[in-house]
């Protein structure tokens, strides 16, 4: 009841508070989110669910270790960006590499990693593909969340940006590791899978993807894919990973990889 009080209040909070002021979140492990008031732009969700916004998000920590890496696609205002960086800062070491095309939501990503005293993300403006040029980045729906090199929206804007692929990029950043890769690139999964085949092949991490448009036919041959109830996200694990233990043990239900 507390929590459904809690939750509730902070509806009304977020429908009282005008559309252009931030909204700060405090999540578990202590680091600091802020978000504009407005949907899609990444201060919401998190503000009124805290932790509890996706089960990926919350049970994220029992899929880190000490020194991993951690490569967030499609960053928004980084709260996945944030909650590895804070974990990795409290255990010990590790890195974050995000890529978040967006300028406007780079600054406010800038800005909660300044807020965190950050020094273990590295913050890259450019988008993932198959190759390597320019191409138009659409804003589908008026929604940061919803931007994409897919267009999705006939009413939507696009402006160019730079594309690169993951495995030309990766060897640039001299880590010797990867270990798990957020992906939130509404429709553009495929091709950032593609353009980092290589990349996934050597280092074999975790891979989450958002469900509600990767094509069904994608395929991650070698993984164990997983999907917690009501869960916005598939996390395909290597067949040969412990961690696909930790999925278990959660009650995640396997689906099709």
């Amino acid at each position: 009841v507390d929590i459904r009080m809690n939750i509730f209040l902070r509806k009304v909070r977020v429908a009282l508070t005008p559309r252009d002021w931030p909204l700060r979140t405090r999540l578990a492990s202590g680091a600091r989110v802020s978000g504009r008031n407005r949907a899609g732009y990444g201060g919401r969700g998190v503000y009124v669910f805290g932790d509890a916004l996706e089960p990926e998000f919350e049970h994220l920590e029992k899929f880190l270790g000490h020194g991993e890496v951690f490569v967030d696609i499609g960053g928004n205002t980084g709260i996945y960006t944030i909650k590895a960086a804070q974990y990795f800062r409290k255990h010990g070491g590790g890195n974050v590499v995000t890529y978040e095309p967006l300028p406007e939501m780079l600054m406010n990503l800038q800005q909660n990693l300044q807020a965190n005293e950050f020094s273990n993300v590295r913050l890259r403006c450019f988008c993932l593909g198959d190759e390597n040029g320019t191409a138009d980045l659409w804003l589908n729906f008026r929604r940061p969340a919803s931007s994409s090199l897919v267009h999705r929206d006939d009413a939507a804007t696009s402006f160019s940006t730079l594309v690169f692929a993951l495995d030309v990029v990766w060897p640039l950043e001299k880590l010797e590791r990867l270990d798990y890769v957020k992906m939130d690139v509404e429709g553009a999964e495929a091709r950032v899978l593609a353009g980092g085949a290589e990349t996934l092949k050597r280092y074999r991490p975790i891979v989450q993807l958002e469900t509600g448009h990767v094509d069904p036919r994608l395929d991650l041959p070698g993984y164990l894919a997983w999907q917690a109830p009501g869960g916005p996200n598939k996390v395909c694990i290597p067949e040969e990973s412990a961690k696909n233990e930790i999925a278990r043990g959660l009650g995640w239900q396997k689906v099709k990889s």
